[in-house]
């Protein structure tokens, strides 16, 4: 099977490849909130269709002030992409790193848009042995001979954090030797207190650091590929909007973006669910001797497979049969086929998870 090339959320991938028709497959792979896309987005491209007959505004102001409003960040240091994948390159892109630091396991995209663009790669590796917790003395002693600095926080695969102090260390301290700063926050809205780890507020201090978030997790609206951005260097902000394409923000995403962020009781709703099914998860998981589950502090879940012989391939593949898609962590540099992961979704299907997992590792 083929488990390795599917794309978390690629339901039509998974229904190719593996013969599961999409309404059937429950998709721990996708990282994206079970509650769904918000109630007011759908109610405002239902009522705003004839948008695409019009061109979205290059600035995207009204889009940037739902922004600004949602992350009290300055509207004038948001940038907005074709989801955050987009502002990845684009950044990378803007900087032309020579050499490049990224903190794993990680998204693989990091590596690839450097690379592309003639950068050289290393990694500071989260320590098992320290349940891949950050160690900062350890990694500012790494912080050497390199220009660009990736974190992804809370990190995915592992869901280790940064705390918001440990960031503003980094951040000041790569300053202090020229170096960029790329933090990835697509995961920080899951986390129960954001204001404890997100580097939204450094980005107003610092012009060594951006950071990005998406819309395709949190707010489960990757079809609309919405990304933001939020740095406050001037000379950078200029350079990645001479290279962007001007309208890559569709109208009918710059209208949903436009509430998104204002539906209160949908997030409400996200983080009451987030909380319960963590406990619930983590309680369960404690009852197999055979498997070591990691921190829970968004909306994943990464495990190792302690079972002699058992592999993360014949996890995947035994859950295939309850029409269960995880992540295989196989392919994941510094992991490997005794690690996989996965999101939290609706409580009947983490309780399917848990049932599934109890079949195979009894």
């Amino acid at each position: 099977m083929k488990y390795n090339t599917i794309h978390g959320g690629d339901l039509d991938s998974i229904e190719r490849e593996l013969g599961i028709r999409r309404e059937e497959i429950i998709d721990f792979s996708g990282n994206i909130n079970p509650c769904g896309a918000s109630p007011l987005v759908r109610d405002e491209i239902s009522k705003n269709t004839g948008c695409i007959s019009v061109y979205p505004d290059a600035q995207y102001l009204s889009l940037r002030t739902a922004i600004a409003s949602y992350t009290s960040a300055d509207i004038d240091n948001i940038i907005v992409g074709n989801g955050s994948t987009e502002l990845i390159g684009l950044t990378v892109k803007a900087l032309s790193p020579k050499r490049a630091l990224i903190v794993a396991p990680c998204y693989s995209e990091y590596e690839r848009e450097i690379k592309l663009c003639g950068g050289e790669v290393s990694y500071f590796v989260l320590s098992e042995e320290e349940d891949f917790a950050p160690n900062i003395d350890k990694l500012k002693n790494c912080i050497y001979n390199i220009d660009m600095l990736v974190i992804c926080n809370p990190n995915n695969p592992t869901d280790s954090v940064f705390t918001a102090e440990e960031l503003d260390e980094i951040v000041s301290f790569c300053r202090s030797r020229n170096v960029f700063v790329m933090i990835d926050e697509t995961y920080a809205e899951f986390v129960e207190n954001i204001s404890l780890i997100t580097a939204v507020p450094l980005a107003e201090a610092y012009d060594n650091l951006i950071v990005l978030r998406g819309t395709s997790k949190f707010f489960a609206c990757p079809g609309l590929r919405l990304g933001y951005g939020i740095l406050s260097s001037e000379k950078l902000k200029s350079h990645i909007d001479a290279i962007r394409d001007r309208w890559s923000v569709n109208s009918l995403t710059a209208r949903a973006g436009e509430v998104m962020f204002s539906d209160n009781n949908h997030i409400e709703k996200t983080h009451a669910l987030m909380k319960r099914e963590r406990e619930r998860l983590k309680a369960g998981l404690m009852e197999f001797e055979e498997l070591k589950s990691y921190r829970l502090n968004s909306n994943l879940v990464l495990c190792r497979i302690l079972k002699e012989g058992l592999s993360a391939d014949d996890v995947f593949n035994a859950l295939v049969k309850y029409n269960i898609i995880i992540r295989s962590c196989d392919n994941i540099r510094f992991l490997g086929n005794n690690f996989f992961r996965f999101c939290i979704l609706a409580p009947f299907q983490n309780d399917a998870l848990l049932k599934g997992l109890k079949t195979i590792l009894k």
